[in-house]
């Protein structure tokens, strides 16, 4: 896999208002998955996939049939379509207002018959403005999303390749909430969550997990690689990192690898896997996870493949 020419994700380069409109598109599509899918431990059943052309629900059963809502960044479109042969389009590009769009969305569905109780209210955001009532101006960089989609799709990859030896429960997925893209590994015990855990945390925490991933950046935060233990072991600060310039962030709970590091690296699978593997080691020298039991005596190859 050849790294990608990386886009440097900075605020001043268009990427925050691009990033914005891009998150609350996310929560549009990502509402449909939580409302339709069967809900699964942990909300698996709520995180979108990384596809070529964007980020999509994956196919949602409805009644006799099945429905799939995708953002398209090839096309500058959110695309609906049903297992019946219908398709709507709603336009993204250039820039639209959230609201006319939300009011798209619901027109979509009504015409598809699906009664679904989508909540119009952005989740896990300092400004909840409802959909329908955001009638403000938005920007749209098509060429800077599309490089944030190339790094998403590279970044999958990449993760999908790192937890392939693990022999237990796993899942990668880009998660509309906080706008990020994680690989986690499950040991298979049960957790307690933490003491105040609101109601999403509750069924979010109630599992031994390993998380690790990729969030993009605020107005006032960098993007970051992250990696964190649940529940949290004690010795986590002190660690040692196999990457110089990864560090524990006691107010994030987790350590975290600037992406401009990565960027700037002359490897940066290797910068990343480094990373990674050292958050794996610490889940066996701090959280007592038994690691060897977790790994496949024979790993499963590719079968052969014949000719003619």
């Amino acid at each position: 896999m050849t790294a990608t020419d990386w886009p440097t994700l900075e605020r001043g380069d268009g990427w925050a208002a691009t990033q914005d409109y891009l998150h609350l598109l996310t929560q549009m599509i990502g509402k449909l998955r939580l409302a339709l899918a069967p809900p699964l431990p942990e909300w698996t059943h709520a995180a979108l996939a990384v596809t070529p052309r964007g980020l999509t629900t994956r196919t949602l059963a409805w009644q006799e049939g099945s429905v799939e809502a995708t953002m398209d960044l090839v096309d500058g479109a959110i695309r609906v379509v049903s297992s019946d042969g219908r398709t709507h389009a709603i336009a993204i590009a250039p820039a639209r207002p959230i609201a006319e769009i939300w009011a798209d969305l619901g027109h979509a569905l009504d015409d598809f018959g699906i009664d679904a109780d989508l909540w119009d209210k952005p989740q896990e955001r300092v400004d909840a403005t409802p959909f329908s009532d955001d009638v403000r101006d938005r920007q749209l960089d098509l060429a800077l999303a599309r490089s944030w989609l190339a790094l998403l799709t590279e970044l999958e990859g990449l993760f999908d390749a790192w937890r392939s030896p693990f022999f237990g429960r796993s899942r990668t997925g880009f998660w509309w909430g906080g706008f990020d893209l994680t690989v986690e590994l499950f040991n298979g015990r049960h957790a307690v969550p933490r003491d105040g855990a609101n109601y999403l945390m509750r069924y979010d925490l109630d599992a031994e997990v390993l998380s690790l991933g990729f969030w993009p950046g605020s107005n006032k935060q960098e993007a970051r690689f992250f990696g964190y233990i649940v529940p949290e072991p004690a010795g986590c600060p002190s660690y040692p990192m196999d990457v110089a310039t990864a560090s524990w962030s006691a107010k994030l709970g987790e350590w975290i690898l600037p992406y401009r590091a990565v960027r700037e690296a002359d490897d940066r699978h290797e910068t990343l896997r480094r990373f990674m593997d050292t958050v794996l080691r610490a889940a066996g020298d701090l959280a007592g996870w038994d690691l060897e039991s977790f790994e496949y005596a024979v790993p499963p190859g590719r079968p052969p493949q014949r000719r003619g």
